[in-house]
């Protein structure tokens, strides 16, 4: 990891931010933040809902699964 991505991990974190549980990337939960709402409620389910709670998904992964049909 360059220190450009520690230091976007960080305040991503500060800011209400998540790790993502498929590739570790930092994002931004809207929640988290303070919102009213996150950036994932305008996107459809993911399905099957996993038995054993793993954590959000980043946009891209989230998106890449939903695109995939899970």
């Amino acid at each position: 990891m360059t220190l450009l991505e520690l230091n976007s991990t960080v305040a991503a974190l500060h800011l209400g931010g998540q790790i993502c549980a498929n590739c570790g990337a930092a994002f931004v939960c809207g929640m988290a933040a303070g919102n009213e709402r996150c950036w994932c409620a305008d996107l459809p389910p993911l399905m099957p809902v996993p038995d054993t709670p793993t954590g959000c998904y980043c946009p891209d992964c989230l998106r890449g699964m939903l695109d995939s049909g899970h």
